[in-house]
């Protein structure tokens, strides 16, 4: 079976590279033995919702194109905070025959 391959979507908060939520990521792939088939740093996150973010429309691409099964996320709030619009994404990956997968400790 070929391993599932993740999305990671990280959201850049400050002026540096959001590297603790990145080795969060990593280290949660790595136990499920899941390939990375791309990293997305976006930084429009706080400005706007999930419909409005093209990095976050890029990860929903690689999992439509079939290049990945999964958004690999550091919390739920990278997605959004707000219940209703992290449910509205997730469906939409889901309708894509993917899922979002929050890296919990």
């Amino acid at each position: 079976m070929d391993r599932l391959q993740v999305v990671m979507y990280l959201a850049k908060t400050d002026a540096g590279f959001p590297e603790r939520e990145l080795r969060v990521c990593e280290r949660y792939a790595a136990a499920f033995d899941w390939g990375v088939s791309l990293i997305v740093v976006d930084d429009e996150v706080d400005v706007r919702g999930p419909e409005h973010r093209p990095m976050l429309r890029a990860a929903l691409q690689r999992l439509l194109d079939r290049e990945a099964g999964a958004i690999l996320v550091p919390t739920k709030a990278t997605i959004s905070p707000i219940d209703g619009e992290f449910n509205e994404f997730a469906e939409r990956v889901e309708k894509a025959s993917g899922f979002i997968q929050v890296a919990t400790r």
